[in-house]
Order: structure tokens, then sequence, then C-alpha cells
């Protein structure tokens, strides 16, 4: 039976949304259910590894050239510097 109310903030609720059944508060968030598709199960992501000095050297680097990049006028921008 679907709510009235948010339980966690107390916002209007509207119908179960029709592609997952779910109620979720468009205010904060709340969901009755988990966010979970057949197609994309949650999955745990693998634990990030420490760079090396040399690999935050040239990521600062490139980040350092790109901003440098997006200062210039459009008309004299390095189309090769991309902000990704």
């Amino acid at each position: 039976m679907p709510l009235d109310n948010c339980p966690k903030c107390q916002h209007r609720l509207g119908p179960p949304l029709k592609s997952s059944g779910r109620q979720v508060c468009m205010k904060c968030g709340w969901s009755d259910k988990p966010r979970q598709t057949a197609a994309h199960p949650q999955k745990s992501a693998p634990p990030p590894r420490d760079l090396t000095p040399d690999e935050i050297h040239k990521i600062l680097s490139q980040a350092a050239a790109v901003s440098l990049n997006n200062m210039k006028p459009k008309s004299k921008q390095d189309p090769t510097l991309k902000d990704e």
C-alpha cells in the first residue's frame, strides 16, 4: 500500500513509479525499496589503488594545462586539450 507522506521528511509522496513500483520522495530522496535494476545489479567497486608520485605529477600537469587553456579566448584555445 503506498504511503502518503515521506517517513524521513514528511513531504507528500507521489504515486509509485510505473517502471519499478518504488515510491521516492522528491524532496529528500528517500525510497521504499533500494534502487536496483536487472540490467545493472549493484556491484562493489574495486578498492582504489594508491597512485605513484609520477602518476600524480602527470595528472596535475594535465589538469593545469587544460585549466590554462580554458582561460584563453575561445579563438586561441588548443583543441587537442580537452577537459574530460
